[in-house]
């Protein structure tokens, strides 16, 4: 029972903070309950390709020849497990930079 708690809290972690995840929570809730570990995390990492929305930074712009502006924000996610020797890892993010309207955007590892 001690190994299932973390993976329930993690699964109603992820359900309050990650609306519109592309996995059905009775699959993921399934496949930790039976201890497919490998359904689980493959549909556990499906949760991760919801990217939050930069736009608001990407359409900073300065209001005059004298004015400047900063924008920055950055997501990342660090997901890993080891079930009887069974390891698994996943991790990225990305970051964006607005500085004066010049915006670059990074691949985090």
């Amino acid at each position: 029972m001690m190994k299932l708690c973390p993976v329930l809290f993690v699964i109603g972690f992820i359900f309050i903070n990650v609306d519109g995840a592309p996995f059905d929570q009775n699959d993921i809730s399934a496949a930790a309950a039976n201890g497919d570990w490998n359904t689980f995390h493959r549909l556990l990492s499906q949760g991760f390709d919801f990217k939050p929305n930069f736009d608001s930074i990407r359409s900073l712009q300065p209001d005059g020849p004298d004015s400047n502006v900063y924008g920055e924000a950055q997501y990342s996610f660090h997901s890993s497990s080891n079930v009887n020797g069974q390891k698994s890892e996943q991790r990225g993010g990305r970051r964006i930079v607005n500085k004066n309207g010049v915006v670059e955007e990074y691949e985090l590892p």
